[in-house]
């Protein structure tokens, strides 16, 4: 056990420095997190304009503020809350792309890499047991991207509550969907896009052909999950919709 934990801070800490050289990493290791950080109080702002009037709102943008409205009736909270519940959860859909996109590029490069350089034979041929060698890769890729994503979650989240409080006047977090997404569907993307990059990588011999075929390989799959997840956020919208009509006619 001991050795095995020494072989992998070995590997996590040669990892690092390779990441740290690799100048095509570093831009989407800054970007992605920045814009994170900034989409879910911009979300916030323009949920807030549209609804009090201060932008116009479009044709095909006028059943979601009808909706949110009736949301806004059926539960009790004010107009901008609900559309903020609403705008947020939407918004925790770029935090699911940011582990796919973070990882898919890093894994690119964990294998193809080390070919490319020419220290793929060297290192297999230490003692290190190429158990403790692809687990090593895998935590290396998913777990910067996915640190990268809650920080910026958070941040997103800090900076959505300062907005809506710094224009309305109200206090309003994102809600359980907002965080289930970063804090569970996050890491598993991460973890998935991992195992995949690595297989792709370890038989590729370009770090973009690999990047190609791993897209190829779980947009279909994220699709069908985005699918199943996304409908879920207005589900609950719906249920309350349905229930307030209920009341009503009963009171009728």
């Amino acid at each position: 056990m001991t050795r095995t934990l020494s072989a992998l801070r070995w590997m996590l800490w040669r990892e690092f420095l390779d990441q740290r050289q690799n100048r095509m990493l570093w831009p989407i290791y800054i970007l992605m997190p920045l814009i994170g950080a900034a989409l879910p109080a911009l979300i916030a702002l323009g949920s807030a304009a549209i609804l009090s009037g201060d932008a116009p709102v479009k044709p095909e943008m006028q059943s979601m503020v009808n909706a949110v409205r009736m949301l806004a009736a059926a539960s009790g909270i004010d107009l901008e809350i609900a559309a903020a519940t609403i705008l947020l959860r939407a918004s925790a859909g770029y935090f699911l792309l940011m582990p796919l996109t973070i990882v898919s590029i890093a894994g690119a490069y964990a294998i193809v890499g080390e070919k490319q350089q020419r220290t793929l034979e060297p290192v297999l041929a230490t003692p290190l047991a190429t158990g403790d060698f692809l687990l090593a890769k895998l935590m290396a890729v998913a777990v910067p991207a996915v640190l990268m994503t809650w920080i910026a979650a958070v941040l997103g989240a800090v900076a959505s509550v300062a907005a809506f409080y710094w224009s309305h006047d109200i206090l309003v977090w994102p809600d359980q969907f907002y965080w289930i997404a970063v804090l569970v569907l996050g890491p598993e993307i991460g973890a998935m896009t991992a195992l995949v990059c690595l297989r792709v990588s370890a038989r590729m011999q370009d770090p973009q052909a690999a990047n190609q075929i791993t897209a190829i390989i779980l947009v279909p799959l994220l699709l069908i999950v985005f699918s199943l997840v996304g409908p879920a956020l207005i589900t609950q919208i719906e249920l309350l919709l349905v229930i307030e009509t209920a009341d009503q006619t009963r009171r009728v």
